[in-house]
């Protein structure tokens, strides 16, 4: 019997050498648009601003102060607050999409990153013909070229209309955390045209109200600063040999060798020598040819009893060192050779200002300032910047940086919403993956 033929309803086995289904790719500006359109649109416009850069030259920023920044404000809010009534509409859509959000701050992202590795300078207008090949393109200035303003710009509205279109009491947490990052960044660009830095120096028991800019005109301030002491906190010197004919530390390897004074380890090496400290004063000047003795005085000096032991001649030396300051010269101790054991010039711990601020309004305030903790008079806040390095302690003024920055509460205000959103958000992701 012949085999029976398979029914007409039995499956056909499928043919290996058959292709597989593939899926039909998307093709690029078909709607809606995603990744690849959104970078391709963001490093565009990015050439744009290069271009710009290089035939036009960087934007005058010198004017964008108040209130020309403030019109700027109020038309940025007024564009996201146009997306509400058309948030269906497909451009609103896109332009608070995830899409153009990343390639916007990943872009970013690299113009940052560039600033990290290519020295930025403080470029006024000028014709473009005047300036470097990274200085036309904006490479060197990127904060205040055409650019990073465009690019801006393009973040604060995509945000901005994001926040109003995505506003609900559902998405509070989301709402705080992108409105507070929309205000800082607000804050901090549009408002760096009105920050004012000027340079006040404050003589010791002298009152000044008036301060140098970086172009050396002299300006009066709203304040008046009265500098009532000032003092220096040292750590202790270091010792280095010194070649008496050159005058010059002596090295090895190219790296300057120096000891440490540190009464809790008394004992250490320097080149050949086995070097002990058997007494130091912070604060003394000399009553000798060769002693020092502690005093309690403005004009003081580190001073240091050593003995040093050469590990291959075995001579000892032994004898007082000092540092200098401008009213008592360096002490240095003498070894064997042409070799000096000197003392290095102490490196400041910390060094305050006692002053009392006077201000227009009639307010006096008496505060200490030092660096890292400065001293708010109205809307002054005012650094601890530097003292006369030469004459070190004995330094008889102090040099004060005043800073006004009327934006800075709004920063400050987009700052804590934008903490208070990310730990809001951080508790959300707890509790979901909970």
């Amino acid at each position: 019997m012949s085999p029976a033929a398979p029914s007409q309803g039995a499956l056909e086995a499928p043919c290996l050498s058959d292709p597989k289904p593939t899926a039909e790719r998307r093709r690029l500006w078909t709607s809606p648009w995603g990744f690849q359109e959104s970078f391709v649109l963001v490093f565009s416009a990015l050439g744009g601003g290069f271009f710009a850069e290089w035939f036009v030259g960087p934007p005058d920023l010198s004017h964008l102060s108040w209130p020309y920044n403030l019109y700027i404000a109020l038309f940025l809010i007024g564009s996201s607050c146009l997306c509400l009534p058309l948030k269906k509409f497909r451009p609103v859509k896109y332009l608070t999409s995830v899409p153009l959000s990343t390639a916007l701050i990943v872009v970013m992202g690299l113009l940052t990153l560039a600033m990290g590795f290519i020295p930025q300078v403080q470029v006024p207008y000028q014709p473009p013909e005047n300036l470097t090949l990274l200085g036309r393109l904006g490479f060197d200035h990127l904060t205040s070229s055409w650019p990073f303003i465009g690019l801006y710009l393009a973040i604060l509205i995509s945000l901005g209309a994001t926040v109003i279109v995505r506003l609900s009491r559902r998405r509070a947490v989301f709402f705080a955390n992108h409105l507070g990052l929309w205000l800082l960044l607000l804050a901090a660009g549009l408002g760096a045209s009105d920050r004012i830095r000027e340079i006040m120096l404050v003589p010791e028991g002298g009152l000044e109200w008036r301060a140098r800019r970086n172009d050396g005109q002299i300006v009066e301030m709203p304040l008046a600063i009265r500098l009532d002491d000032f003092d220096i906190d040292e750590y202790p010197a270091k010792l280095a040999v010194i070649d008496h004919e050159t005058g010059m530390a002596l090295t090895q390897d190219e790296r300057l060798l120096s000891w440490q004074l540190d009464p809790m380890e008394p004992r250490g090496r320097l080149l050949d020598y086995d070097v002990e400290l058997l007494e130091f004063l912070p604060d003394a000047v000399p009553a000798g040819p060769d002693i020092f003795v502690k005093a309690i005085a403005r004009a003081t000096v580190q001073a240091a009893r050593v003995k040093a032991s050469n590990r291959g001649t075995g001579d000892v030396f032994e004898g007082w060192l000092s540092t200098g300051e401008s009213f008592f010269p360096p002490r240095p101790l003498t070894l064997d050779g042409n070799r000096l054991l000197a003392m290095t010039r102490p490196e400041p711990r910390r060094f305050v200002s006692k002053v009392k601020v006077f201000t227009r309004e009639g307010e006096e305030i008496e505060s200490r300032i030092e660096v890292n903790s400065p001293l708010k008079a109205g809307s002054w806040l005012i650094y601890q910047r530097n003292y006369d390095t030469e004459a070190g302690r004995s330094s008889t003024w102090s040099g004060f940086e005043l800073i006004s920055d009327p934006w800075l509460p709004l920063a400050e205000a987009g700052l804590l919403l934008w903490a208070a959103g990310s730990a809001g958000l951080v508790i959300r992701a707890r509790k979901d993956g909970a």
